[in-house]
C-alpha cells in the first residue's frame, strides 16, 4: 500500500473514532444529570488528540453522601443509558471492596470517566476533606 493510500485508511480511522467519541460524549452529557443528582460536581475535562481522540472527566463527591443501595434501582431505570451504567456499576464495585478494606479516613469519592476507544471508569477515593467538603450538599 503506498502512503497516500495509507494516509486516508488512517484519516477514515480517524474519522470513524471520531464519531465514536462523539456518541460516548452524548451518552456521558446525558448522564450529567443522574450523576449530579448523587452530588457529583464535574472537576476536570480534558480532551486529547491524536490517532484516536479521547475525553477524560473527573467527577467528585463526598464518599459519605453515595448511597450504594440505591445505585441498584438507578441502574434498573437507566438501562439504556451505558456510560452511566458502567459509572454506577464501578461505584458499586469500589464500595464494596472499599468497605472490605476498612476505614482509612478517605472522605472524598473522584470517578475518573474516559471517553474514547476503549472507554474507561476508574473510581479513587481520597483522604483530602478539601475535595469532600466542598462537594458536600448544603445542609
Amino acid at each position: 500500500m503506498d502512503f497516500n493510500g495509507m494516509l486516508s485508511k488512517t484519516r477514515d480511522l480517524a474519522g470513524s473514532a471520531s464519531d465514536t467519541v462523539g456518541t460516548l460524549l452524548d451518552d456521558f452529557n446525558a448522564a450529567l444529570p443522574a450523576m449530579r443528582a448523587l452530588g457529583f460536581t464535574v472537576e476536570d475535562i480534558q480532551i486529547a488528540m491524536g490517532l484516536l481522540p479521547e475525553v477524560n472527566a473527573k467527577l467528585v463527591a463526598a464518599a459519605a453522601n453515595i448511597d450504594v443501595n440505591a445505585l441498584d434501582e438507578m441502574i434498573r431505570k437507566r438501562s439504556q443509558q451505558k456510560t452511566l451504567i458502567a459509572v454506577l456499576q464501578a461505584l458499586q464495585t469500589a464500595y464494596n471492596l472499599r468497605d472490605q478494606l476498612g476505614d482509612f479516613g478517605l472522605k472524598g469519592v473522584v470517578v475518573d470517566v474516559t471517553l474514547g476507544l476503549p472507554p474507561r471508569v476508574g473510581i479513587g477515593f481520597v483522604k483530602t476533606v478539601g475535595i469532600a467538603s466542598s462537594f458536600a450538599p448544603a445542609a
